[in-house]
């Protein structure tokens, strides 16, 4: 068949299908059972976490989304009143790979990740699961954020063909695209680096036929709307 975006949306169609049916042939991520106590050279990674509130503009993100945002925000100083967990999984020594988010109920943020091509490490992905599964159960994951892209081609193709695939449509605006299964532009952003993260993720937590990206949203923020993020809707198939 032919695509409309082939350099993301022949791996992203794979994804889906993967996610979506168990007996779809070929996914090459397995499920991760990584744990701290599995980490392989485990004196070469520093693991910290606390209790933070989230901030602002991560509070604005998830309004309308039926989640208890009344509990995140904060009313006094305090921060152990917070149920959101800032998360860092970094690798200090041979290596550069590392997650950095925040984790609240039915929610993970990603702020930083970063692995070589060539590394041998786990996955971003198998990170991001690690330490979600620390602080709450895996299955109430509902909305997976990736904050402040800066990867190197996923944000340009997002500005300079996703955007301009919808009239009206104007990047650098606090205005929320949403992308909905099956479009071509669904599947492309699926197949980009930051979707393929969290196609790997879904897969790595779940395996097949469990769980599925169901909507793709798109926004910037930022005083002048510079920073893109984008959010991944989970749901059960």
């Amino acid at each position: 068949m032919a695509f409309k975006y082939p350099q993301f949306e022949p791996y992203g169609d794979r994804l889906i299908r993967w996610m979506e049916n168990a007996n779809e042939p070929g996914c090459p991520v397995p499920i991760t059972t990584l744990t701290s106590w599995t980490l392989p050279r485990p004196m070469d990674w520093n693991i910290e976490h606390e209790i933070e509130w989230l901030k602002p503009e991560l509070i604005s993100s998830i309004v309308g989304l039926g989640l208890p945002v009344g509990e995140l925000i904060p009313n006094h100083m305090d921060p152990t009143e917070s149920p959101c967990v800032r998360h860092s999984i970094i690798k200090t020594r041979n290596g550069v790979t590392g997650f950095v988010g925040t984790i609240g109920p039915g929610l993970l943020f990603f702020y930083s990740i970063r692995r070589s091509q060539v590394s041998n490490d786990p996955y971003v992905s198998e990170l991001a699961k690690m330490a979600y599964e620390m602080h709450y159960p895996l299955d109430g994951l509902k909305y997976i954020f990736m904050n402040d892209i800066l990867e190197a081609s996923t944000e340009p193709f997002i500005e300079e063909q996703i955007y301009p695939s919808r009239e009206g449509a104007k990047y650098r605006s606090a205005e929320r695209q949403t992308w909905d299964y099956p479009s071509p532009e669904f599947s492309a952003i699926m197949g980009t680096p930051i979707g393929k993260v969290v196609g790997s993720f879904i897969l790595g937590a779940f395996g097949q036929g469990v769980k599925r990206v169901a909507r793709i949203v798109t926004f910037q923020n930022g005083e002048d709307f510079h920073k893109l993020d984008i959010r991944f809707d989970i749901k059960d198939v």
